[in-house]
């Protein structure tokens, strides 16, 4: 895809760091993309229990990687499969990548999931991108630019009416759940179930977050995310105008706690992971 086909579905404002980051994913998607199928376990790596790691994972990074240090040879590079990962200056930005966030859904052939990159300043994610290769869509934002979908602006949709949300969230896997003791987890899940219009668990935190920004869910969480996960995502929804915290409404952790949610709805969810109920 040329450079102005790229610029064509960014903010009009998109600067030449912001169109390489696009560029990148959606280039290195169509390997993701034509790689999905059904794996077996013996086809896979256990990173630990019940984390996967694919062949696709570790090819997909090292084409980012290659244009990340072409593009930015000064930056620091973290990627989730340590891939040509490497520290610059104490100063320098940071890039950020995760592969394929949703490897159990990619590696069981269910076609949802993710592929991000994040740059961080001084610790502050300032410009990311999202992108679903089986549907093309590619989610961008710089800071202080607004958030796109396919060039299109997006928001969050502000909707407080509790009986008329859907709000994702992440079925822990045993020993996830850190931030909060796990009666008041699945609590807080049973509220939702109880209240909402529905829980949703889509397999991908970077694009569940990713269509909290876009008003597709109202609000999501889940806990033990890293910031390869959550860090463009939540740039997204900060630019349209939604409120990521940790559960506590507080800075998000080292835990990676992260509450996403709609500036009516987020309130809300945060109760429900204090343990209080409504």
């Amino acid at each position: 895809m040329t450079s102005s086909a790229i610029s064509a579905r960014l903010s009009p404002s998109a600067s030449p760091r912001l169109i390489t980051l696009a560029s990148t994913v959606v280039k290195a998607g169509e390997t993701a993309r034509a790689s999905l199928k059904r794996r077996r376990v013996t086809e896979m790596v256990s990173k630990a229990p019940r984390d996967y790691q694919t062949e696709i994972d570790v090819t997909v990074e090292r084409i980012i990687v290659d244009q990340m240090v072409q593009a930015f040879p000064a930056y620091s590079i973290k990627g989730e499969e340590d891939v040509g990962n490497r520290v610059a200056d104490e100063n320098a930005p940071v890039i950020y990548i995760d592969p394929i966030d949703g490897t159990t859904n990619f590696a069981w052939g269910i076609p949802h999931f993710g592929m991000t990159i994040a740059i961080a300043e001084a610790g502050t994610i300032v410009a990311g991108v999202v992108y679903d290769p089986m549907l093309d869509e590619l989610f961008s934002a710089e800071l202080g630019g607004g958030a796109y979908l396919n060039g299109e602006r997006i928001v969050c949709v502000h909707n407080a009416d509790i009986e008329n949300v859907v709000v994702g969230a992440g079925l822990p896997v045993p020993g996830q759940v850190k931030a909060v003791p796990e009666a008041v987890y699945f609590d807080a899940l049973k509220r939702l179930m109880a209240n909402t219009a529905g829980v949703r668990r889509l397999g991908s935190a970077a694009l569940s977050i990713a269509y909290v920004a876009s008003g597709r869910l109202d609000g999501f969480f889940e806990d033990g995310l890293s910031m390869h996960d959550y860090g463009a995502a939540a740039l997204l929804v900060t630019e349209a105008g939604g409120r990521v915290s940790a559960f506590n409404g507080g800075p998000v952790t080292a835990n990676g706690d992260i509450l996403a949610g709609n500036m009516s709805l987020h309130p809300w969810l945060v109760e429900g992971l204090e343990g209080e109920r409504g």
